[in-house]
């Protein structure tokens, strides 16, 4: 059985339920098979999850850290549109590199988000740094601002689903998707930044 420290158990039981979710998809992870990865009793996983959901917020909120982390701007830093570029492009890049946490976070297996006030804290804090970056370019009113940058955020999270799409394709010729919008969709894959870029434009000049 693995020997863990002592008060460390359930930091370790999340790291481990993190990588149990990326390897093999939220839906095969439980608290039994985390207990079993682990090393642990059955029952030990039970002290600090009571449900399955419970488990799931966890990992979820790990989700939402590690990606306000890889967006993360310096509130000194003056704020210019390459950094917004740089946020968008970093936020997509989680979300592909990280498929089956993304999942997690932003399906439907956490039910409400409220419940688990650590998770909606991640949460919230996540969007909250595209809102308060987008708006230190934007010299608009707060109500402009909440509408500009719902309409950003929604793009960059379709986007991750768009190009998900485009890695599985990548591969197959450029003729099987000429009538559909995956050929456009391999030319914003092809040219990210440039597409981030004149998508701000537009937002920001609107």
């Amino acid at each position: 059985m693995k020997s863990y420290h002592h008060g460390n158990l359930k930091h370790e039981l999340i790291d481990c339920a993190c990588k149990l979710c990326e390897r093999d998809g939220y839906t095969k992870l439980s608290i039994r098979s985390l207990a079993k990865e682990s090393g642990v009793s059955q029952t030990a996983p039970y002290r600090h999850f009571e449900t399955k959901e419970a488990l799931y917020a966890s990992v979820a909120t790990e989700g939402f850290k590690k990606l306000s982390e890889a967006c993360y701007i310096d509130a000194d830093k003056k704020i210019m549109k390459k950094h917004l570029v740089e946020m968008g492009c970093n936020y997509i890049d989680f979300g592909l590199k990280s498929a089956n946490t993304y999942d997690l976070m932003f399906g439907t297996a956490v039910g409400n988000f409220a419940e688990y006030p650590e998770l909606l804290d991640a949460a919230n804090s996540s969007y909250e740094n595209f809102r308060s970056n987008f708006a230190k370019l934007a010299n608009e009113s707060d109500e402009v601002i909440a509408f500009k940058c719902i309409t950003l955020w929604s793009m960059v999270h379709g986007l991750v689903g768009i190009l998900r799409k485009v890695q599985v394709i990548q591969d197959a010729p450029l003729m099987d998707h000429e009538a559909g919008p995956m050929s456009s969709a391999i030319l914003i894959a092809d040219n990210l930044e440039g597409y981030l870029d004149k998508a701000l434009d537009g937002l920001i000049q609107s």
